[in-house]
């Protein structure tokens, strides 16, 4: 009978470990997608902003000077300013990038504009 037992308790000490080796392994997987996604996320947000402060400091330097200097900045060529950094922009947006913006962001025009005009007021300051 004692080894009847010993086999039925090594039989569910066998189970209960597993058990817990799988729980382990569940828990630890879903941890390690947390941090990659949230690497990812942040990835994404950076190259975005990169993007966006490079487009606008390149149209700051080629037509925004140049049009102040030249005493016709206005609120037309202000427009056309933001315009034209959204074209650099659309330019160099990944698709990868795009979806990104897409799906946490919404109307990618509308969520890329408002950024550019927080680079532009940062860049005044």
């Amino acid at each position: 009978m004692p080894a009847e037992l010993a086999t039925i308790l090594w039989g569910a000490l066998g189970t209960v470990v597993t058990a817990f080796i799988g729980w382990l392994t569940t828990t630890g997987v879903i941890w390690l997608n947390g941090k990659i996604k949230d690497a990812k996320i942040a990835r994404w947000s950076s190259a975005i902003y990169q993007i966006v402060m490079s487009a606008v400091q390149t149209v700051f330097q080629e037509f925004v000077d140049v049009m102040k200097k030249a005493g016709t900045w206005n609120e037309e060529t202000a427009k056309e300013a933001k315009e034209r950094a959204m074209k650099i922009i659309m330019g160099q947006l990944t698709p990868e990038l795009k979806k990104f913006i897409d799906e946490n962001f919404g109307d990618m025009k509308e969520y890329l504009m408002n950024l550019i005009e927080s680079v532009i007021y940062q860049l005044k300051r």
